[in-house]
């Protein structure tokens, strides 16, 4: 085995103790950290969900077919959703700083739940984070309030 794949190991390992915290002290996050943070995981999220559908759809546009309201409802399921679930525990996992952050969080929660309750309420273009993006954006947050 090369160095290449240890260093790189050893770089994701440094990168993780980073992200997760190293050693004692107080792990409670500031406000402007938990927006930074959360900002970086909704992007993210943001990121990898536009190109999962984006691919899906690309792969659906292959069979020469119109994408059907069932083919949509899996996209909703299986594409679109998951990431989002994610991104909330990502968010509960900082440690929401204090009530306001608490409130987004669990906004966001009650909207995912919303969708794997009723996967096709978002496909006639309704927008069940409303509420939890607009809590986002009175808070401080860019990214996670374009949900």
């Amino acid at each position: 085995m090369g160095r290449g794949p240890i260093s790189a190991l050893v770089a994701l390992l440094g990168l993780a103790l980073v992200a997760f915290g190293c050693g004692g002290g107080d792990d409670s996050l500031t406000k402007a950290e938990f927006i930074k943070q959360g900002d970086a995981i909704c992007k993210r999220t943001e990121d990898q969900k536009n190109k999962a559908l984006e691919a899906a759809f690309a792969q659906q546009a292959k069979t020469g077919e119109a994408p059907d309201k069932a083919f949509q409802i899996s996209l909703v399921n299986t594409v679109a959703l998951p990431p989002v679930v994610q991104m909330t525990e990502e968010l509960d996992d900082l440690g929401p700083p204090d009530e306001e952050a608490e409130a987004i969080v669990a906004a966001f929660e009650a909207s995912t739940d919303a969708i794997t309750d009723n996967p096709a309420g978002v496909l006639d273009g309704s927008n069940p984070f409303v509420e939890a993006d607009q809590l986002a954006a009175e808070y401080g947050f860019k990214a996670c309030s374009e949900t």
